[in-house]
C-alpha cells in the first residue's frame, strides 16, 4: 500500500490514520480519519478525507462479490465453532 507524501493532520492536531472502508457503498476505498475513531474512551474529532479516488463500476462489482464471499465464509466458520 503506497503512503501519501503528506499525511493530513486531524482537528485534534494529530496525524490522521489511513483506514480502509469495507462498507457496501465504498468497498476497498481508503480514507484518512481521526486516529481516535473507534476508541471507547476518547471522542474522535470527526476528521475525514478520502485518500483514493472512487472505484470504477466494474472494480466495485468485483470487490463487492469478493467481499460477499468472505462474509459468507466467515459466517459459516462462526456457525461451525458454535456447534
Amino acid at each position: 500500500m503506497e503512503m501519501p507524501e503528506v499525511i493530513p493532520v486531524c482537528h485534534c492536531g494529530n496525524p490522521a490514520k489511513l483506514n480502509t472502508s469495507w462498507s457496501n457503498d465504498k468497498p476497498g476505498r481508503r480514507f484518512f480519519g481521526c486516529k481516535k475513531f473507534g476508541s471507547r474512551f476518547r471522542k474522535p474529532c470527526r476528521f475525514f478525507s478520502w485518500f483514493d479516488p472512487p472505484l470504477r463500476p466494474h472494480s466495485r462489482i468485483v470487490l463487492l462479490g469478493l467481499l460477499k464471499k468472505v462474509r459468507t465464509l466467515d459466517d459459516a466458520r462462526k456457525k461451525e465453532r458454535r456447534t
